[in-house]
């Protein structure tokens, strides 16, 4: 019988398998007490820099609902701190980077990093997962993508419109291209680093991506999202498969195909049978309840959730998840009816 590790690693290669794996994005999070607990006396940056407190934060809801994978606790701002810009969350606000990064000047002033150095915190915090979790179950790191990643960049921050960061893509792609260029460059031994320290996989998020049409992402961010992709096979010698999520793709699937990653993550948007279709067989695909729904009652929750699971169907290749990170808020008991239904599919 395969392990919870297996059994992931297995979906995400198409392989098939006895049950389907699960896990939840932003599952190490406020709707725990005991994460709250932890983080009522430490600063944000504070735990993900403190390889014990991103450990401990990252097992709580493991120990609890007991997921295939446990996702490492860190940010997709980890890197943009590692090439020199200012990153400060601010209670109720997000985060905040200075300076914002509007010219061929400010890419260039950026500099690369030593992920084994400068972010050795985050390295260290998976290898104590993986000592607490043995072989037992999935680690997965990962990354922000180069579109989400360049965006926080220009402008300064979460956007709405983007006004900035699109400017910059349609009216001066050269510089959006160096951009992305610089980060593609820092973050390919990043996720290199993190699958070192015993990561299995590792997921590419682009959370603001469906601000984009499919036009533009594939001529200006496709390029970037496959060399991230290539390259950290590459330089893995493709030991942890990569998926991609991009939040609001409905117009991107059959542009994601071709990035190259073994699996697709879908939003509560999209349905499965239209998504399997449009995406066949190129990739697995991960995902994808709507995360309010976890604010009704566990049955509709536990109902909802086998809707997903029969609209995927017995193809091989599906790793149930949310649609996007489950929110502050969220009742346990729709975790644990999630994990109900996931312990007997």
């Amino acid at each position: 019988m395969q392990t919870p590790r297996e059994t992931f690693l297995s979906a995400l290669r198409r392989d098939p398998v006895a049950r389907t794996p699960w896990w939840v994005m932003r599952q190490a999070g406020r709707y725990l007490a005991e994460y709250r607990a932890v983080r009522s006396g430490h600063g944000f940056l504070k735990m993900v820099r403190d390889p014990a407190l991103a450990a401990e934060v990252t097992l709580q809801p493991i120990r609890r609902f007991g997921m295939d994978v446990a996702v490492i606790f860190s940010d997709i701002l980890v890197p943009c701190a590692a090439m020199g810009v200012d990153v400060r969350f601010e209670e109720g606000e997000g985060p905040k980077l200075a300076p914002a990064i509007r010219s061929r000047g400010d890419v260039d002033a950026l500099r690369d990093f030593d992920a084994s150095k400068d972010t050795a915190f985050l390295g260290e915090a998976i290898v104590r997962v993986r000592r607490e979790l043995g072989n037992e179950r999935a680690i997965l790191g990962f990354c922000g993508a180069p579109w989400t990643t360049a965006s926080y960049f220009v402008e300064g921050g979460s956007s709405r419109n983007f006004e900035h960061a699109k400017a910059m893509l349609h009216g001066d792609s050269a510089t959006f291209s160096r951009l992305c260029e610089r980060l593609v460059t820092n973050l390919v031994p990043y996720l290199a680093m993190q699958i070192e320290a015993g990561a299995d996989a590792v997921q590419i998020f682009d959370s603001w991506g469906g601000a984009v049409d499919a036009r533009t992402w594939r001529e200006h961010l496709l390029p970037h999202v496959a060399r991230l992709v290539a390259e950290t096979r590459t330089r893995t010698r493709g030991r942890a498969p990569i998926i991609l999520y991009v939040n609001g793709a409905s117009q991107l699937l059959e542009v994601l195909a071709e990035s190259g990653a073994d699996a697709i993550g879908i939003d509560w948007r999209v349905d499965p049978v239209e998504a399997r279709s449009r995406i066949g067989s190129r990739c697995a695909i991960q995902g994808n309840l709507d995360p309010t729904i976890l604010f009704t009652s566990p049955d509709v929750v536990e109902s909802e959730t086998r809707r997903i699971l029969a609209g995927f169907g017995s193809d091989p290749g599906h790793v149930f998840n949310l649609g996007s990170g489950i929110l502050p808020g969220t009742p346990v008991a729709s975790m644990e009816a999630i994990a109900r239904v996931l312990a007997s599919a």
